[in-house]
């Protein structure tokens, strides 16, 4: 059920700690790789729920955010749904499904489609923790926010660095040669992981960056196995879809072409 099986291992008091930030919802990127669907009860040709559909009917649509405790979703304006109705969430991708139980939350008709709100009913840890799986990476890109360069150390003779954060411990730095000049490297670091590249290096050097006290987590600056390095990798390609608007957009163009 999990998508990653060495890294994001989360406890349930962690689960909780964002359980209490639900209400805060994360844009969704594009093209984000997860496939969506939400599955909905069928309803007849006057709007009525059909009675014994137990199968519903399938929803394919594009994730407009996600939070700790729902997702929004925009799909074909034939759907019908109620609020307060059962439905099933779907998230897929290279064989791995994950389905998380839930009710229509709001139902938002427009001419050329509909918007459908989802609130999460976990019915065990398991679910909810392969869900936060998923969000994680959503809310690393989303959440991120230009330092005032004035607050910046400029660190490498000859080049012009510039870095993003958000209130976590996520950090997106980039170097330049000169403000506004061509991208020379970057290190993003992703709570406990992080992806780095610079000129001349063949391919993407992964890292951890553990907390010895803390339960779940790789020891400080620990070597990453195979596997944790691939999870590291599917981490970025999941949160670089997600970088806002207040990143550059020659960054957003770099990063995703390392994504593709």
């Amino acid at each position: 059920m999990l998508f990653f099986k060495k890294i994001l291992n989360f406890d349930k008091a962690t689960v909780r700690a964002n359980d209490k930030r639900g209400a805060t919802r994360y844009t969704v990127g594009h093209p984000f790789p997860f496939k969506s669907i939400v599955t909905l009860i069928g309803h007849d040709g006057e709007g009525n729920p059909i009675k014994g559909d137990d199968r519903g009917q399938d929803w394919a649509g594009r994730l407009v955010n996600l939070s700790a405790t729902g997702a929004s979703m925009q799909m074909h304006s034939a759907a019908i749904a109620i609020r307060g109705e059962p439905c099933v969430f779907k998230l897929s991708l290279d064989g791995y499904l994950l389905e998380v139980p839930g009710k229509v939350a709001h139902f938002r008709c427009y001419p050329q489609y509909v918007l459908c709100g989802v609130a999460f009913d976990f019915t065990n840890f398991e679910i909810q923790k392969a869900y936060m799986q998923v969000l994680e990476p959503v809310s690393i890109g989303a959440t991120l926010e230009p330092v005032d360069p004035k607050k910046i150390k400029q660190d490498v003779t000859g080049l012009h660095r510039e870095q993003f954060k958000n209130e976590g411990n996520t950090v997106l730095n980039v170097w330049r040669l000169g403000p506004g000049g061509v991208i020379q490297s970057f290190d993003f670091r992703m709570n406990q992981y992080g992806v780095r590249w610079g000129a001349g290096m063949t391919e993407l050097e992964t890292y951890a960056v553990g907390d010895s006290k803390k339960k779940g987590t790789v020891p400080p600056f620990a070597r990453l196995t195979d596997t944790q390095q691939e999870e590291v990798r599917w981490l970025f390609c999941l949160a670089v879809p997600n970088l806002p608007k207040c990143v550059p957009g020659d960054v957003r163009k770099f990063l995703g072409s390392l994504v593709a």
